[in-house]
């Protein structure tokens, strides 16, 4: 892979592995790889084999259409999006909370 394709890569990752709140220890656990070497990764230094962007796409719940090319095809939310609308504003964090731990948790299964 070239170096900057590498570098959008690396951004995609790290952004939803800190958006989830999993540490760079907890994703290499789950991944088998080590910390420096997802800090290579995060920064476009290295590129990843198919197997650990597998691993990476399981263990951060997001597809590889998304950590390849920025884009994926996204389910129809509009019921959920439909029942947070109904929420008082001053409980949108507690649910955006809520949701990140929820995705955190089933990401790391």
């Amino acid at each position: 892979m070239n170096k900057a394709l590498n570098k959008q890569i690396g951004k995609r990752v790290r952004t939803q592995r800190e958006y989830l709140g999993i540490t760079r220890e907890g994703l290499c656990d789950y991944v088998n790889i080590s910390p420096q070497f997802l800090s290579e990764v995060e920064r476009g230094v290295k590129g990843v084999s198919a197997e650990t962007l597998y691993k990476l796409c399981e263990g951060l719940g997001i597809s590889a259409d998304f950590v390849l090319m920025g884009k994926e095809h996204l389910p129809d939310v509009s019921a959920i999006v439909k029942t947070l609308s109904t929420l008082d504003e001053k409980y949108i964090p507690l649910a955006e909370d809520l949701l990140k731990t929820f995705f955190k948790t089933i990401a790391l299964k």
